[in-house]
C-alpha cells in the first residue's frame, strides 16, 4: 500500500484518484493503471477507462462489440472474451445489460464465478414484426440480466441463427452494456449501421472493491485496512469479495485518503440542505433554527409567531432543529 504526495493524478480528462495512479508508489498494490499520454487515455491493462467513481466504486470502460455476419459465400464472425480474473474489477451486475440485436439472433453469454455460467438472448424477426425506437424486448433487440461476481465472460453465436437470410441486415451483434447508454434505435439493423457510428465498442461498467476479505476482518489489520480518513465507514462490497470505503454522512472526498474525508458546510447549499432560518455548520452535522420571534420549521417556513394564532401551539417562540449524525 502506498499514497504519493506528488502524484499525476489525472490522465486527458480522466480523474485517477487514490487508490488507484499511475507511478509507482502512487497506488495501491493492485490498482496501477497507465497512461497513454499521446492519445490521452488510461489503461488498467488493455482495458480502456472512460471514467472512475470513488464512491460507488465503479469504473466505466470500453467494450469490444461481438459478431455475426452471415454470407453464403463468405460467412464471417468475431466472438470477444474479456478476464478480470487477478484484477479488483468485477462486471456490474446492477448496471450492465447482455444485449443482442439483429434479426433472428441468438447470442450466447458464457461467463463464470466458482461454477461455469451461461445465459442468452433470442431476437427474431418476421414480415409481421414492428420495430420500435427504445424497444427491446425480442423484436430486432433483446436484452437480459447478468449474474453477480463475475470476472470473465465470451460471447458466441448459435448456428441455428440466420436461418432467414432476406433481411436487408445479415449481422447481429452482442454486447455487455451500460444499460443507462444504450437505447435501441430502428437503425441499428441496418447493416453494420451500430457497429460503425460507435467505432466497433460500448461503454460497460465494473465494480471495483478492496481485497478479499469484508469489513469486520478487515478493520483488525490496521496496516492494510483502505479506510484512511477518520471521518469513513467500510462498507461490505456487493458484487464479489472484499470491502469500499465512504465518507461518513455530513463529510466528503476521498475516505482511502488520511485526512480524505472533509465536513461538508451545508449552510453554504441551501439547495440540498434547505434552511430558511439561521444556520449554523457543526462537523459532520449542521444547526438550523428559526430567527428569534418567529416560529415554525426552519427547513420549510418560519412565520412570525403571532401569526396563527388561532392554531394549538407550545409556548417555545422558535423549534430548534438540530440534526446529528451518528455513525
Amino acid at each position: 500500500m502506498a499514497f504519493g504526495q506528488n502524484c499525476i493524478r489525472r490522465c486527458g480528462n480522466i480523474d485517477v484518484p487514490y487508490p488507484f495512479g499511475i507511478e509507482p508508489g502512487c497506488y495501491r498494490d493492485g490498482f496501477d493503471l497507465s497512461c497513454n499520454v499521446t492519445e490521452s487515455k488510461l489503461y488498467a491493462g488493455n482495458i480502456e477507462i472512460i471514467g472512475m467513481d470513488v464512491l460507488n466504486g465503479q469504473a466505466r470502460v470500453y467494450k469490444r462489440i461481438s459478431w455475426d455476419c452471415h454470407d453464403p459465400i463468405a460467412p464471417s464472425k468475431e466472438s470477444i472474451a474479456m478476464d478480470l480474473t487477478g484484477s479488483p474489477f468485477t462486471f456490474s451486475d446492477t448496471r450492465n445489460k447482455f444485449t443482442a440485436i439483429g434479426c433472428d439472433t441468438i447470442a450466447l453469454f458464457v461467463g463464470s464465478t466458482d461454477q461455469s455460467y451461461s445465459t442468452g438472448c433470442v431476437s427474431i424477426c418476421n414480415d409481421n414484426t414492428t420495430f420500435s425506437n427504445g424497444s427491446c424486448f425480442g423484436a430486432g433487440c433483446c436484452q437480459t440480466s447478468i449474474l453477480p461476481g463475475l470476472q470473465f465472460f465470451n460471447i458466441t453465436f448459435s448456428s441455428t441463427g440466420h436461418k432467414d437470410i432476406s433481411w436487408d441486415n445479415p449481422c447481429s451483434f452482442a454486447f455487455l452494456v451500460d444499460g443507462s447508454w444504450y437505447s435501441f434505435r430502428t437503425t441499428d439493423l441496418n447493416e453494420t449501421d451500430f457497429y460503425d457510428r460507435n467505432d466497433g465498442r460500448v461503454p460497460m461498467v465494473l465494480d471495483w472493491s478492496i481485497g478479499d476479505v469484508g469489513c469486520e476482518e478487515a478493520r483488525q489489520n490496521s496496516t492494510s485496512y483502505a479506510c484512511r480518513s477518520n471521518n469513513s465507514r467500510c462498507l461490505n462490497a456487493t458484487n464479489g469479495i472484499g470491502y469500499l470505503c465512504n465518507c461518513s454522512s455530513g463529510y466528503q472526498g476521498n475516505p482511502y485518503v488520511e485526512g480524505g474525508c472533509e465536513d461538508i458546510d451545508e449552510c453554504t447549499d441551501r439547495n440540498t440542505y434547505p434552511c430558511h432560518g439561521s444556520c449554523t455548520n457543526l462537523p459532520g452535522s449542521y444547526l438550523c433554527a428559526c430567527p428569534k420571534g418567529m416560529r415554525g420549521n426552519p427547513h420549510e417556513e418560519c412565520f412570525p409567531s403571532s401569526e396563527r394564532s388561532s392554531e394549538p401551539s407550545s409556548p417555545d417562540p422558535c423549534i430548534l432543529f438540530l440534526f446529528l449524525i451518528f455513525e
